[in-house]
């Protein structure tokens, strides 16, 4: 796996050897719009794919085992003269040691997101400048991604990628470009407090959790499921001070939008675990979601 304990300090070095991180799959999706010619659809998947696959994202060496899955659907509802609204949902996994068992570390959508694109132009992003919406709003995402996957492999090793995407929305939003700001779409279910919250102590335990969940549980399973499953137990029930603290967490959220499905099926079978303490920590931290918890025997 990787060999990040050879320390972060080569995150900040100045001459970085890049290498690509991501394989993502696009789909652009342009049935709900009436548009005849369909090729511009085409080539607006090409140029994310090419985008996303084809950047070096960090200085950290991917096998390809080890790069992040990135599925990435587009799915336009308005088009006209080169300026396209859509949504856009990104779901990210990364592998499970010895298994062939890949996790979801990031299911997020995000609607009626605007930017325009050119057909054949290439996107170019700079990470120190704002050069289009499209371009941005991919950089932003991912590296918040690839952060995400960094902490479910050593403790708090992705603040280096959520002070980047940080640092995408302040100069995003110093263009005055709309959608990046605290009151997009009337709460705080967005990207600015995505990474205002990443970038505060409540990432502590988001950071917590990620590296516990993962490497002293899913990665265990191949070796001692019992303990594996103990220690997922407690890094959910770990999440409740974040919960008091922040009761309407946007982390909380996405851990449970990536990771609902996959707690169900842990505990529901297999080698005994007495379960009565996780699904009440569940139905606290996310209560909209009893029914699947307490199907949970």
């Amino acid at each position: 796996m990787k060999t990040f304990n050879l320390v972060l300090t080569i995150f900040f070095s100045l001459n970085f050897s890049y290498t690509q991180e991501i394989n993502a799959k696009i789909i652009v999706n342009s049935e709900s719009i009436n548009q005849t010619n369909s090729s511009v659809f085409k080539n607006l998947e090409i140029s994310l794919s090419n985008f996303i696959n084809n950047s070096s994202w960090s200085n950290v060496n991917y096998s390809e085992f080890e790069k992040v899955d990135l599925n990435v659907l587009l799915s336009i509802t308005s088009y006209s003269n080169n300026s396209y609204v859509a949504n856009i949902e990104f779901q990210a996994s990364r592998p499970v040691f010895n298994s062939s068992y890949s996790t979801p570390i990031f299911n997020y959508q995000e609607k009626n997101f605007q930017f325009d694109y050119v057909e054949y132009e290439p996107i170019i992003f700079k990470n120190n400048q704002f050069e289009s919406k499209i371009s941005s709003l991919l950089a932003f995402y991912i590296n918040i991604i690839i952060g995400v996957d960094h902490d479910s492999f050593v403790l708090n090793s992705g603040n280096y990628f959520y002070d980047i995407s940080k640092n995408i929305l302040n100069y995003t939003n110093q263009s005055n470009i709309s959608g990046w700001n605290s009151s997009h779409n009337g709460g705080k279910l967005n990207k600015f407090w995505l990474i205002e919250y990443l970038t505060s102590n409540d990432s502590n335990e988001f950071s917590n959790f990620l590296f516990n969940y993962h490497v002293n549980g899913l990665d265990l399973m191949h070796s001692d499921i019992l303990s594996a499953k103990t220690n997922i137990a407690t890094s959910i029930s770990s999440l409740k001070s974040l919960k008091r603290r922040n009761p309407n967490s946007i982390l909380i959220k996405i851990l449970f939008d990536s990771k609902s499905d996959e707690i169900k099926d842990i505990y529901s079978g297999g080698s005994f675990f007495d379960v009565s303490n996780l699904v009440s920590d569940l139905n606290y931290l996310s209560p909209f979601l009893s029914n699947k918890w307490n199907s949970i025997r």
